[in-house]
């Protein structure tokens, strides 16, 4: 008898465990606040947790976020394909300051794959009055005097 009151009890607790997992962790509606949370902390893995099972859906904007936090955790091809999707999602005004940087973002991650795309990306953070992307531009200049200069291992 003493022993069924125990598993009893113990079933009980394990159930209220799950209950309360279940609630804090697997809300998809707390998700995207709690991975800004994170963000705002500079908790930037911690983040990234709850952003990737954000609801999308609900929270476009989560695109974003999760780009900011995987740029920031050195993850660039996955920042970079956030970045592109909060892009041709149109998430952000094209007013925002956040658009700009988010143009200008794209076009840094994209410097060492792919040269049109990032010259692309830059001038039309530059148009946007991104403060950053005049260097980008100077940079990427520098990148391809540098590729056209290089000598070819094919020859």
């Amino acid at each position: 008898m003493k022993k069924t009151i125990q598993i009893l009890v113990g079933i009980i607790a394990f159930a209220f465990l799950i209950v309360i997992i279940k609630k804090n962790f697997f809300a998809v509606e707390n998700n995207y606040e709690k991975g800004i949370e994170f963000i705002n902390k500079k908790e930037f893995e911690k983040s990234i947790q709850y952003l990737k099972i954000a609801d999308f859906q609900k929270y476009p904007e989560a695109y974003f976020a999760l780009g900011e936090a995987y740029l920031r955790t050195d993850q660039y091809d996955k920042a970079l394909n956030n970045f592109i999707k909060t892009y041709e999602l149109n998430v952000l005004n094209s007013n925002d300051d956040n658009y700009s940087y988010l143009v200008n973002m794209i076009g840094v991650l994209y410097l060492y794959k792919d040269v049109k795309k990032s010259r692309f990306f830059l001038e039309k953070a530059h148009k946007l009055g991104n403060l950053n992307s005049k260097n980008n531009l100077q940079i990427l200049d520098s990148l391809e005097q540098v590729q056209k200069n290089a000598p070819d291992i094919n020859q």
